[in-house]
């Protein structure tokens, strides 16, 4: 009989590759073509795997179907580090700084969505 502790870490260290290989993927695919390569980047695939692997660690589907209610609303401060950042590029900033200050914007985002949802009653 297989250790159940054994079996959760080699699941765990699955789930780190497939994500690992998903990243790799883009990367690669990116040097060919960078639309695609931002097509696949777009795409959901944490939360979709997130989502598979709360499901099969036993979470209900309601407890699943917040969590997907929470990304949405998630979603939107996110773009943020898609909006500040090629913006910064194009003004002249190096990439770093660039990436730094998009990431930043992106938390306090992130932040007053958390505290809105509060507010009104967004969460799951």
């Amino acid at each position: 009989m297989v250790n159940s502790r054994y079996m959760s870490w080699v699941f765990d260290a699955g789930k780190i590759g497939l994500t690992a290989l998903i990243i790799f993927a883009v990367v690669h695919v990116s040097e060919r073509n960078t639309l695609l390569a931002a097509v696949l980047a777009s795409i959901p695939i944490v939360s979709v795997l997130a989502m598979m692997w709360m499901n099969h660690e036993g979470q209900s589907a309601e407890q699943i179907g917040g969590f997907a209610k929470d990304i949405v609303w998630l979603v939107i401060p996110s773009l943020l580090l898609f909006i500040v950042m090629p913006l910064l590029i194009e003004r002249g900033w190096e990439f770093y700084p660039a990436l730094g200050a998009g990431l930043m914007t992106t938390i306090l985002g992130y932040l007053l969505m958390i505290q809105i949802m509060d507010k009104y009653g967004l969460t799951a």
